[in-house]
């Protein structure tokens, strides 16, 4: 079993997650400076999720256009915040694809540092297990 229950599960971690990265940690902005917006198309659960600087989106309305798309599993989502999995290494082994311009996603990695701070308190609170 994964890290996740379910589709509704993973959906409701990732909305929460999502909106603290985009609206509280500032990261928002700097995906307006770069012109980022990003599509996850996840499996194992089965799901999508869309952010821009202004959105935060799960669900089939999340199967939408982006600069970005990243396609990868919810157990490699936890991985790759709890640093069990780096974004090269994960690129490098297609456990994470991509489409879109490589360069503006590694631009973006310094910024999200201080997310893998409070990652875990989001499991936590919804009932993610990191072993």
């Amino acid at each position: 079993m994964g890290y996740f229950k379910d589709t509704n599960h993973m959906n409701e971690f990732l909305e929460d997650l999502w909106k603290y990265i985009i609206f509280e940690s500032g990261i928002g902005e700097k995906m307006k400076e770069y012109g980022v917006s990003y599509k996850y198309i996840l499996t194992e659960p089965d799901g999508y999720l869309y952010v821009d600087s202004e959105t935060v989106i799960t669900g089939e309305e999340a199967n939408r256009k982006a600069v970005i798309t990243m396609e990868l599993s919810g157990d490699n989502v936890v991985k790759f915040w709890t640093k069990q999995l780096s974004l090269p290494v994960a690129l490098a082994t297609r456990k994470i694809k991509t489409k879109g311009p490589i360069p503006k996603v590694l631009k973006m990695l310094p910024a999200l540092k201080p997310v893998y701070e409070i990652f875990p308190e989001y499991c936590k609170k919804h009932n993610v297990p990191l072993d």
